[in-house]
């Protein structure tokens, strides 16, 4: 039972989902709303985040299983995960290329570049030792937030230490199904949220 429900935690804050996660929270939760668009068009723009930064990627990750260059879509062998990374990295750097062009969501849009440069800080580590992405989001979502309140006058505390404790969730799922360490996942975490809020705040 224990084991289940760390997996639904783990699916429901996979790290492909993160964009998706933020674009919504940007459009819709009070004290983030920073986009005054039309439902028309936040559909649009939160339709084009899903398929380029979940449907793509999800969809290459199962054309690698299917060919066998992964043995498993979880990923647990750290060489498993070089394609796979170079590949995100690339579909986060053209989205954030893509949507560059709107002024507007010039906030969302660091975000995703700071997606793009954990994606590319977690391949070279990759290369010494597994770190978990799980947390890398985690983190990379906290970093962000933090760097929204220190810039905008917006009193929002609660929901930093709402993200805070759903990263202890989070982590302590991903202690329960794989084979991560606590340090991999502290390292992951600050890997994260370090890259973001310096992004937000520099």
């Amino acid at each position: 039972m224990e084991k289940k429900l760390a997996g639904i935690i783990s699916l429901l804050f996979h790290p492909l989902l993160f964009p998706i996660y933020v674009l919504v929270l940007f459009f819709y939760i009070p004290g983030f709303t920073v986009f005054n668009y039309s439902t028309e068009i936040k559909l649009y723009l939160t339709a084009f985040v899903f398929i380029m930064t979940f449907g793509i990627p999800a969809s290459l990750l199962f054309m690698l299983k299917r060919f066998k260059v992964i043995e498993s879509l979880q990923m647990d062998n750290r060489k498993e995960r070089m394609i796979p990374l170079v590949m995100m990295t690339g579909v986060y750097f053209i989205t954030y290329y893509s949507l560059s062009k709107i002024g507007s969501l010039a906030l969302f849009n660091l975000f995703l570049l700071g997606v793009a440069i954990e994606s590319m800080v977690t391949l070279a580590i990759n290369f010494y030792t597994k770190i978990s992405l799980h947390m890398i989001g985690m983190g990379g979502v906290a970093g962000a937030i933090l760097g929204l309140l220190l810039i905008y006058p917006v009193d929002m505390r609660w929901f930093f230490y709402l993200v805070i404790l759903v990263a202890g969730v989070v982590g302590y799922a991903r202690l329960t199904v794989t084979n991560h360490t606590f340090r991999q996942l502290y390292n992951g975490f600050m890997m994260g949220f370090v890259v973001m809020l310096a992004l937000f705040i520099l």
